[in-house]
This record gives structure tokens, C-alpha cells and sequence, in this order.
């Protein structure tokens, strides 16, 4: 794997999106994003058109476009022509009589014609609209995504931008996250209320083992947590304060974004959820 396609999956995977998503988010193809990930260019259609689908990834994943298409390979360089050589005198007036023949028979085989037809190419496609998007929240301060590129914290009015379906997330340490599609079609000006989430107690003493049938995650550092039931009901899902303990009923699966930061307190006993800064999963029955 090349460069280019290590810094786009590895951008995906610490935002917990799955290839699948960020099709569907793209509207594209998803072998179009494996390919990009694989560095199989020879997968991709032509240069031009492989770089907007480039731009377009790296902006839902919050990465600067420039500087991973200058990782993008060009076309190779065609070999300058060789170096030309002079005709001797002899053949430069054997090629000024056959000239001349010709320019003779031309000039009596000649007729009028009808002046040729000249296609005109089609006119250039009109540039999409462009609308500005102005969110508000209650309370203030949630981060606001637009199909998964970052847009600042709320209250926020973004430049125009490029019309369409488009997907808005907002997030709030404490707070159920809104995810929605908008059809930006016109400048809009959205508001919301967010939800708090059901805060778990944090414990009394950290240190003390878990309560039979139940699993708490203390936090040394900050992550990101998805806690869900096995089923996938969701009961958690923030990033918690540093030093806090949440406590949840077993069975449930975690994940989380810094694994590395996340102490598991399960039985009396305690582990890392990870050891790479990489987004991890998690089943505890």
C-alpha cells in the first residue's frame, strides 16, 4: 500500500466509517474507493476524472485534498524527438521539383468546394449552485459535520456551497448526535434542540473492582465511546471527560476511537480496550 491510500484508510478508519458508508455518502462505487485505498490506479478511470473522486474522499474525511494528489501518479513523460539532420543539397532539390509537380497537378486538378462544416463542441457544463448553510444549536457549541468534512462549532454560517443532497452531523460531549439529510437547494438556516444523553455515575472509587454482571471503562485519556446492546441499541455515545468512570450492564459492545486512552474494569480485573491508535471493537458477553 502506497502512501496515498494509507493516509485515506487510515483517516476512515479513526472515524469509525466503514467503506460502505462512505460510498453511500459519495454516491459512489465502492470498489472506486478500494481502489484508492489500494493504490490500484489502474482500477480507476482516467486521471482527470480519478482525482475529483480523490478530492471529493478526502474532503468527507476531513483531509486536505492538495497534497494527496500531488501524491497522485501522472501520465509518464513522452521522450523528447530525436534530434533532426540536415538533407544533403542533392535530395533538398529533389524534393523542390517533386514539389513543384505537385503544386502543378493540384493546381489544375482543383475545383471549387463547398467550405467544410466545423463542429462547434458542446458548450461546458453549468457550474452546480451554490447556497449558504447557517446552523444553530440549543446549547451552543456542537460540531457540526457536512457529509462527514468538519464545518466548525454552532452557531455557524458556512460560505456557498455546492448544492445537492447532503448529509449534516452534529455532535455535543453529553448529547444524543443529530444526523440528517438536507437538500440544499436554496440558503437555509437550521436550528435544533439537542438531546442530552442518560449520564451513567461515575464511581466513587476508580480503582474498585466492577460490580458482578457489569463492565465499567475508566478514561485516561480522550476518546471517543459508542456503547451498545449486543442488539444494537445504543447506550452511550460521546466523548467522556478524562478521569471519568461510565458503567454499563452486561453483555455490551464498545468501540472506541483511542483505544489507548480506555482502561476496561471487568471481574476485578484491568486492561487496555487497544494498544494502537486505531479505532477498536469490542464484545464483553
Amino acid at each position: 500500500m502506497c502512501a496515498l491510500g494509507e493516509r485515506l484508510k487510515a483517516a476512515r478508519e479513526a472515524q469509525g466509517v466503514s467503506l460502505e458508508e462512505a460510498a453511500r455518502r459519495l454516491a459512489l462505487r465502492k470498489t472506486l474507493l478500494e481502489a484508492l485505498e489500494e493504490c490500484r490506479f489502474d482500477r480507476l478511470p482516467e486521471p482527470a476524472l480519478a482525482k475529483g473522486y480523490l478530492r471529493r474522499y478526502a474532503l468527507l474525511l476531513g483531509l486536505d485534498p492538495d497534497p494527496l494528489l500531488a501524491l497522485y501518479p501522472g501520465e509518464a513523460p513522452q521522450p523528447p524527438p530525436p534530434p533532426s539532420k540536415p538533407f544533403p543539397w542533392w535530395a533538398v532539390v529533389g524534393v523542390a521539383a517533386v514539389l513543384l509537380l505537385l503544386g502543378g497537378l493540384v493546381f489544375w486538378l482543383s475545383r471549387p468546394k463547398a467550405p467544410p462544416v466545423v463542429e462547434l463542441p458542446p458548450p461546458p457544463p453549468a457550474l452546480p449552485a451554490r447556497h449558504v448553510l447557517e446552523v444553530r444549536t440549543e446549547p451552543p457549541g456542537a460540531r457540526a459535520y457536512l457529509d462527514g468534512f468538519y464545518l466548525g462549532q454552532t452557531p455557524l454560517r458556512t460560505p456557498p456551497l455546492e448544492g445537492g443532497r447532503r448529509l449534516l452531523r452534529l455532535e455535543a460531549p453529553g448529547y444524543e448526535p443529530v444526523e440528517e439529510e438536507i437538500s440544499l437547494d436554496k440558503d437555509l438556516a437550521l436550528r435544533y434542540a439537542l438531546k442530552p444523553l442518560p449520564q451513567p455515575q461515575p464511581q466513587a472509587q476508580p480503582q474498585a473492582p466492577a460490580p458482578e454482571g457489569r463492565l465499567l471503562l475508566r478514561l485516561e485519556g480522550r476518546s471517543w465511546l459508542r456503547v451498545t446492546t449486543l442488539d444494537g441499541k445504543r447506550l452511550y455515545e460521546g466523548i467522556p471527560e478524562v478521569g471519568s468512570t461510565l458503567d454499563f450492564p452486561l453483555p455490551v459492545e464498545v468501540r472506541a476511537g483511542n483505544p489507548q486512552a480506555v482502561v476496561v474494569v471487568l471481574g476485578g480485573k484491568e486492561e487496555r480496550m487497544g494498544n494502537e491508535p486505531r479505532p477498536v471493537t469490542r464484545r464483553f458477553p
